[in-house]
């Protein structure tokens, strides 16, 4: 299978148009729009991080951050390892910034825990 490099304008279209998929699948019917918000990052996060899916970290990361939300410490080395290893710039920069802004805390930022991860 062929590998292509993923851009930086690439990345942020995939980023924006999956923080607006969970964002409106967290709003139907739902009580708690923000929990459910929660919960689907917390599983796509689980999910890409046990695939070693580098381009599904990045997208992950990048949406719930585009939302405010950001992971946990361990969740987020798992994350930098799988995409130091894949090699793309774009990765990497995604990881990079989700880090940089969560410690930068801004005001709304919220925080989500991936559990099921060794």
């Amino acid at each position: 299978m062929e590998r292509r490099e993923v851009g930086v304008g690439e990345m942020l279209q995939h980023i924006r148009a999956a923080s607006r998929m969970v964002r409106q699948q967290a709003k139907e019917g739902v009580a708690d729009p923000r929990g459910t918000e929660m919960l689907h990052f917390s599983r796509l996060l689980s999910m890409a991080i046990r695939q070693a899916s580098a381009f599904d970290i990045a997208v992950v990361l990048g949406s719930a951050a585009e939302l405010q939300w950001y992971p946990d410490d361990h969740a987020l080395d798992l994350c930098m390892q799988a995409v130091e290893g894949a090699g793309n710039a774009a990765f990497r920069a995604v990881v990079w910034t989700v880090r940089h802004r969560r410690e930068r805390g801004t005001p709304n930022a919220r925080r989500f825990i991936v559990s099921d991860l060794k």
